[in-house]
């Protein structure tokens, strides 16, 4: 997969009318709760039935390595439906989340299409997908009265308009991805300071094995699902944490924990990284 190249992104810009629209997407207000998807758990009215993926209430604070967001800009790479987005900001963080959107021939994520697929179908499902998961970001930014700013957009590409941050976060996006490694790296060309990586723990390579930079290609037609999702790798830590050096930061912190998934308990580690 090739990627455009992108150029380092510009200081914060000054705030304006312009500023405040483009390249943000504009609220949405007076969404039902039964045209949303919960991602992420959240306490609000009308959602106490919804299925959810991960419940990390209570354990935001260690799942992010006990990162201080006080007075902190963060760009966050895979809001959904801003779980951890709102958490932050009640930490006292401005917060820019990054995810996509329903228009799928501009925001796809990573699929992997096979002879026997019906395209036009994984497509419309990615769309009403997205579009429900963008539907419960606007439902809890409405009811939290919240000031984040949402961008559509991969983690291959956003915009450079959106300046500099603190801290980049990727809570278990990376292993959704084709090139984990070139969206790891476009992230970090937009901190002045501090990434955050959460993501699983390998748990088809042995503990013994933990310690070496290893991958597992994840991706098996028995566990694909309609709208053509995939976990395409489980990395270990250590892959992360090498990558990063050669980047220039150094490892603040590198912490494991297991945290509810509507499979069960998963257990995932998170680093904390800052520019040397």
């Amino acid at each position: 997969m090739m990627f455009p190249q992108k150029t380092r992104p510009v200081d914060n810009p000054p705030s304006s009318p312009a500023h405040d629209m483009a390249p943000y997407a504009a609220p949405k207000r007076g969404i039902a709760p039964q045209d949303i998807a919960t991602y992420h758990r959240i306490d609000l009215p009308g959602l106490e039935d919804k299925k959810w993926q991960w419940d990390l209430r209570g354990q935001e604070d260690s799942y992010l390595g006990n990162y201080d967001f006080n007075g902190k800009r963060v760009l966050e790479f895979g809001a959904a439906n801003g779980g951890l987005t709102f958490w932050m900001e009640r930490q006292g963080a401005e917060v820019v989340a990054v995810d996509l959107s329903p228009d799928v021939a501009r925001t796809s994520w990573d699929t992997l299409v096979g002879p026997e697929d019906n395209v036009s179908e994984t497509k419309r499902v990615m769309s009403e997908t997205m579009q429900r998961l963008n539907n419960g970001f606007w439902y809890a930014h409405e009811q939290r009265g919240s000031k984040a700013r949402l961008v559509h957009g991969t983690a291959y590409e956003v915009p450079n308009e959106l300046g500099r941050f603190d801290v980049v976060t990727l809570g278990s996006i990376l292993l959704h991805l084709r090139d984990p490694l070139g969206a790891l790296e476009n992230a970090i060309s937009f901190t002045s300071k501090s990434v955050i990586i959460t993501d699983a723990v390998p748990h088809f390579i042995g503990e013994d094995l933990q310690h070496l930079p290893l991958a597992y290609f994840m991706p098996d037609k028995s566990r694909r699902t309609p709208h053509g999702g995939w976990t395409w790798w489980q990395m270990t830590a250590e892959v992360y944490l090498r990558f990063l050096a050669l980047k220039g930061f150094r490892i603040i912190s590198n912490t494991s924990g297991l945290y509810k998934h509507r499979a069960g308990p998963q257990k995932l580690y998170t680093l904390v990284a800052e520019r040397v």
